[in-house]
């Protein structure tokens, strides 16, 4: 067994005794210094160039597979990569993509949701082209490398999906065998992280946890004061997570807020009376497991649909998009997310219901399966 990611991923692959080979280029550091200072063109180039080296390394590691397994991420290169080693293809997306519904709208396209059923299977159809038009430069340049062309790669009939029926009632069809296997979590220590955060927490009062994760932002500093301005604003406490650098950081503490670059999820969200977060599909899960309401300001992407969806199952407000934030419009969501008693019953329904899923184990096991049959 092997994996491809990116090198920020190593420690936990090679913890597992995974074999691994690190995607240069695709790591926080470069993805940082990159950020917007580059044209759509030259990024083009950029990853051409990637996905050349990506996919060589990645076919070396790939020799003698059954089965690649890959999310929307890495099907460019995943693709031609089992067309070039006799592999098939195993499907598993954070998101509901390659799952046309009318129950929910497209992950890349939430906004036509309001249009209704209409609306909702027009989303689905931009939703597939937009992953199309992602995939096809780095594809187009893995093909190349490998001197693959066509596509005689083996797709596997199903998709595993990492995230809850529960969240997202994703259906079969009579050509595609779609299995909601519950969220894929690595479970921290338990201990605390840091003795002053235990001594934060300890004291009186509602606290909040606030981060954005990988978001970056223009003005970080103007963030950090629509934050604190916030938490003012209703009086609670808050964990401040700075992430990537959407929000300043700093290393000083005082009676109300509490700032870090990060903190695990599992160990603080639990903790908290609600959580603020970008409403990435990783970051969503964990705010759903944690039993607690949440607060989504998507930036953008996948993330105004989890922002919807959590909207729509009556564990969030409504969400707040990055250009409509200001402290009045933070102080008011979290202000209902602390104060509606159905919003808190439902969070922890919800957050009980996912405890109780087996998502590893469940994807593990048709993944297993799915190597079988190509045996």
């Amino acid at each position: 067994m092997g994996a491809a990611a990116p090198p920020d991923y190593e420690d936990q692959f090679v913890a597992a005794g995974v074999r691994f080979t690190p995607l240069r280029g695709a790591d926080r550091d470069a993805i940082t210094a990159v950020g917007g200072r580059v044209s759509m063109r030259e990024m083009g180039l950029l990853v051409s160039l990637l996905a050349q080296d990506w996919a060589r390394e990645t076919a070396d590691l790939a020799q003698g597979s059954q089965v690649i397994v890959s999310g929307i991420g890495g099907m460019g290169l995943a693709r031609p990569v089992a067309a070039a080693t006799g592999a098939a293809v195993l499907r598993a997306h954070l998101q509901p993509l390659e799952a046309p519904s009318t129950a929910y709208p497209g992950p890349l396209a939430a906004g036509l949701d309001r249009w209704g059923p209409i609306g909702r299977r027009v989303s689905h159809q931009i939703t597939a082209s937009g992953t199309r038009l992602l995939l096809r430069t780095p594809e187009r340049a893995a093909r190349n490398a490998l001197g693959v062309k066509g596509s005689p790669e083996v797709v596997l009939p199903e998709i595993v999906y990492g995230f809850s029926s529960a969240v997202v009632p994703v259906r079969s069809d009579a050509h595609t065998r779609r299995l909601a296997t519950g969220y894929w979590t690595l479970s921290s220590s338990g201990s605390a992280p840091d003795a002053s955060l235990s001594e934060f927490l300890d004291a009186p009062g509602p606290v909040v946890s606030i981060g954005f994760g990988s978001m970056q932002s223009d003005d970080p500093g103007a963030l950090r004061g629509i934050v604190d301005e916030a938490v003012r604003l209703i009086d609670v406490r808050a964990v401040l997570l700075t992430g990537w650098g959407a929000l300043r950081g700093g290393t000083h503490h005082d009676e109300r807020v509490f700032s870090a670059p990060s903190v695990p999820h599992d160990w603080l969200f639990p903790r908290m009376s609600a959580n603020v977060h970008h409403g990435g599909a990783g970051t969503t899960g964990a705010a759903i497991g944690a039993g607690v309401p949440m607060v989504i300001i998507p930036f953008g992407a996948d993330q105004p649909f989890w922002a919807q969806r959590a909207h729509r199952l009556g564990i969030a407000p409504k969400p707040i998009p990055r250009s409509k934030l200001t402290p009045a419009t933070l102080a008011d969501a979290l202000e209902q997310a602390l104060s509606d008693a159905d919003m808190t019953a439902r969070a922890r329904e919800l957050g009980a219901l996912l405890g109780q899923e087996t998502g590893v184990k469940s994807a593990v096991d048709e993944i297993e399966s799915g190597v079988e049959r190509c045996r």
